[in-house]
């Protein structure tokens, strides 16, 4: 897979190639420089801005860059107290950490989060920029990747794809119970702290595997958000044991379809350790597999996420 900065270089080449043969073109054409520049302008130009791209790529390409700016109502812009800071920075550390759990572990509330997970997913303070309060974040890229993209890069997709579906009470309901009830308790948590602070947060992340994204979360929607998440008021946690037939996996996103023999089609995630597994597994085969089914229930519905932990041949008998 081209990686963005040789797609990026590979652009420069061919613009430059363009520009160079067009060039000589014209002055075969032997016409006046005025005619000439007018002709070239517009791959100049292109040329310009495929630089800035690359040098955008080449800032980002080792690790991914978030800007958080905090806005509290009672303060100048460009202030804000210690503690509003390092809570806010910590909550948000938190639910990353659990987003990226739910990702490489599992779902599951209970234990600690693997100190693997939280060595690749440390975020880096480094620096304030001026104007109002703007926190630079630095989340390094691993020396090895699973996939074909950091697992830092997929951590945050799924959070920022947290904030987006946030902005309705379904769309929210259904991307928390899929990243699980650490989750669901840490983003309530951070939502409550905004709301608490009194303080408007901006996201914006530059990637260069997933480009650009930006969010806004204000003390008004941090209260919107939690007092939805507030109304999951019971999760449960079991493993399941059951046979059938894995159907589908999608190694990169790391999901799966399994039809049970009663009939029963499960859909959801598949764990760090049954990667491997699933990769060689052949599809459409009688297996054995083991999953996490978290239940989250609110007052007028109920969610259900599997994760798969174990999968393995049933051998057909003789």
């Amino acid at each position: 897979m081209m990686s963005p900065q040789e797609r990026a270089n590979e652009k420069i080449q061919e613009t430059e190639t363009i520009i160079k043969e067009t060039n000589e073109i014209l002055n075969k054409l032997e016409l006046p420089d005025f005619a000439k520049e007018i002709q070239l302008n517009s791959f100049n130009r292109r040329l310009n801005n495929l630089k800035e791209e690359c040098e955008e790529i080449e800032r980002t390409s080792e690790s991914e860059e978030l800007i958080l700016t905090l806005h509290p109502r009672d303060l100048p812009s460009g202030q804000i107290s210690v503690r509003s800071l390092t809570t806010i920075l910590g909550g948000f550390q938190n639910l990353s950490d659990s987003i990226a759990n739910t990702l490489y572990n599992q779902p599951s509330e209970k234990g600690k989060i693997p100190q693997e997970i939280l060595d690749f997913n440390e975020m880096i303070f480094k620096e304030a920029k001026a104007g109002s309060f703007k926190a630079v974040l630095e989340l390094k890229h691993s020396s090895k990747n699973l996939f074909d993209e950091p697992v830092q890069s997929q951590t945050l997709s799924e959070l920022f794809e947290l904030l987006f579906s946030s902005e309705g009470e379904e769309t929210l309901s259904e991307s928390i119970s899929f990243l699980g009830p650490r989750a669901l308790k840490n983003y309530s948590e951070w939502t409550k702290t905004l709301r608490d602070l009194d303080t408007a947060v901006e996201v914006e992340w530059a990637s260069s595997y997933k480009g650009y994204s930006k969010v806004s979360i204000n003390p008004e929607k941090a209260e919107n958000i939690y007092k939805i998440l507030s109304e999951f008021s019971e999760t449960s946690e079991e493993e399941v044991n059951l046979n059938g037939k894995l159907m589908g996996a999608n190694i990169r996103t790391k999901t799966f379809e399994i039809n049970t023999n009663d009939g029963e089609k499960i859909t959801g995630r598949i764990s760090k350790d049954a990667l491997p597994k699933v990769a060689s597994f052949v599809l459409d085969k009688q297996c054995k597999a083991i999953l996490l089914k978290v239940t989250t229930k609110s007052s007028s519905k109920e969610k259900v996420s599997w994760t798969l932990k174990s999968i393995s041949v049933i051998k057909e008998e003789d």
